[in-house]
């Protein structure tokens, strides 16, 4: 027998020392409900659940990011609903304007209503914020950029991939022009005489040209007719030819003159498009002549038609379209250029009527439209980026995101920005305008409306995945508390033996004192 050591003591503190500590993990475990506790308890185990852990959290901020998109598309919806409305006010406006029992009094009345509801929509355009973000002005569009001054991007569908496309416009868009066959004959000193007076109209808009006008007067209540119907009149030199790249297009490529006498008058509509017509007649034969405008005093009348541009796919040089699909078909509207291929994807593009800079001639008219003299060609690139949607984050990764991309809704994307309904003419043209306005807010909340599903799967798919993930986690790191229970008791019992035999072990020693007596 050792007492120095005490082998047996050293032995039984051992024991005691092992059940403590199995012990103090099982209290650990039954207090916390968890039976990892520490990287300690299971190194790998405790690395896989923190992982797991910090994507639950991302998932659950997801879904909150999800529900901030969902919000944005209700006010953005909101926004276009009541768009939407002013455009049926604006239909039911234009059908009564057609009516030919409105006088031009009430016609006015019928435009200026016109004008408030198209500053009443871009005003909701610009003031639709989510978070001080405009929703609908175009900011949460993707960012297009062209090669040429001018040309705007309307609409590009969300499924177009970021990149260049390349339309070629072979010829310039027109607007409806009617020249003065003849010379304005009458001077500037000059007053119509009773004789002379008469009615000019302009697309059934009359102008009353009374005894006592001068030609400075003519001409201003001409100008001011004009503006009224969605027109200008102005003067050119007799003879003289257009050039849009260097005159633009606000007056077709010609150069307006300061004086009238002895020059051609010229009458136009201020868009361009085959919808746009300018018909000029005259009450008096004598006043026609002296104006110039005599086959305006004709039965037929002076009469014009615009002409829609012209344009094609731009080729590389492997003979292949440039960013558009082989499906693809180009149509064209005024100076717009829309391109859509068999998935119903849309590409609208305005450009301006002088792009390519075709020269026309408006007194040698082929089927009352404008001929062009000289014809040049426009490659027109468009580079789409993915640059100003608006990015939902909807996952605990990296570029799991829904791109939010809602076109320009404005008086001028929707085409309205120039109604005019003064004439039964120009009110019946409006109708057609409104119903193409009507068709692209409904793409908008068509485009809205998948969206707003698009997210609602997304939510019900990060439900179902935090659920998935939390169960996992429970499944890795919970205890099992009868599991636990049965090892805490029997831990608890080895740790009340092993101090118990301790005890003893230490006592051992007292017993050599017997044999050294």
């Amino acid at each position: 027998m050792r007492i120095a050591t005490n082998v047996s003591a050293i032995v039984s503190n051992n024991a005691l020392q092992k059940s403590q500590d199995r012990l103090t993990k099982s209290i650990a475990r039954l207090s916390s409900g968890y039976k990892i506790n520490s990287s300690s308890d299971d190194a790998a185990g405790y690395a896989i659940s923190e992982k797991m852990r910090l994507q639950l959290r991302g998932l659950n901020q997801a879904d909150n990011n999800a529900a901030d998109g969902v919000s944005v598309l209700h006010t953005a919806e909101g926004a276009m609903e009541e768009i939407q409305s002013m455009l049926a006010r604006m239909k039911e406006l234009s059908v009564q304007a057609a009516n030919g029992t409105n006088s031009d009094h009430e016609r006015s009345a019928i435009q200026s209503e016109i004008d408030s509801l198209n500053s009443e929509i871009d005003r909701i355009s610009s003031n639709t914020e989510f978070n001080s973000q405009t929703l609908i002005s175009g900011n949460l569009s993707r960012r297009v950029y062209s090669n040429y001054e001018g040309v705007n991007q309307i609409e590009v569908s969300d499924n177009f991939v970021a990149g260049n496309y390349g339309i070629t416009i072979t010829q310039d868009a027109r607007q409806a022009i009617v020249v003065g066959n003849g010379a304005v004959t009458m001077s500037d000193t000059a007053t119509v005489t009773k004789e002379q007076a008469g009615t000019i109209s302009m697309n059934g808009y009359g102008i009353e040209i009374s005894e006592g006008d001068t030609l400075a007067g003519i001409m201003g209540k001409l100008v001011d007719g004009a503006d009224k119907i969605g027109g200008r009149v102005f003067a050119i030199t007799a003879g003289a030819t257009n050039d849009t790249k260097v005159n633009g297009t606000d007056y077709a490529g010609y150069e307006p003159q300061t004086s009238y006498a002895g020059n051609n008058i010229v009458f136009m509509t201020k868009e361009s498009g085959s919808s746009k017509t300018m018909n000029i007649t005259c009450s008096n034969a004598e006043l026609a002549n002296m104006l110039g405008i005599a086959t305006a005093a004709t039965n037929s009348g002076m009469y014009a038609e615009g002409s829609d541009v012209q344009a094609e796919f731009t080729l590389d040089n492997d003979g292949k379209r440039v960013g558009f699909a082989d499906s693809a078909v180009i149509s064209t509207s005024g100076t717009r250029v829309t391109v859509k291929d068999v998935n119903n994807r849309t590409f609208v593009t305005d450009v301006p009527s002088n792009v390519a800079g075709t020269q026309f001639s408006d007194t040698a008219k082929a089927d009352d439209k404008s001929t062009a003299t000289s014809t040049q060609t426009a490659k027109v690139t468009q580079e789409v980026t993915d640059v100003g949607t608006m990015s939902v984050h909807v996952g605990a990764n990296e570029n799991q995101v829904i791109l939010i991309d809602i076109p320009a809704v404005t008086s001028y994307t929707l085409g309205t920005e120039n109604l005019n309904v003064m004439t039964s003419v120009t009110a019946s043209e409006a109708i057609d305008t409104i119903d193409t306005a009507v068709a692209y807010a409904n793409r908008v909340r068509s485009q809205m409306g998948a969206y707003e599903n698009r997210f609602e799967h997304t939510t019900n798919n990060l439900g179902t995945a935090s659920e998935n993930l939390t169960s996992a986690i429970s499944t890795m790191t919970d205890t099992d508390m009868a599991e636990e229970m049965t090892e805490y008791t029997s831990l608890n019992v080895m740790t009340q033996a092993a101090t118990s035999i301790l005890a003893q072990a230490n006592e051992r020693p007292s017993t050599v004192l017997q044999i050294l007596q």
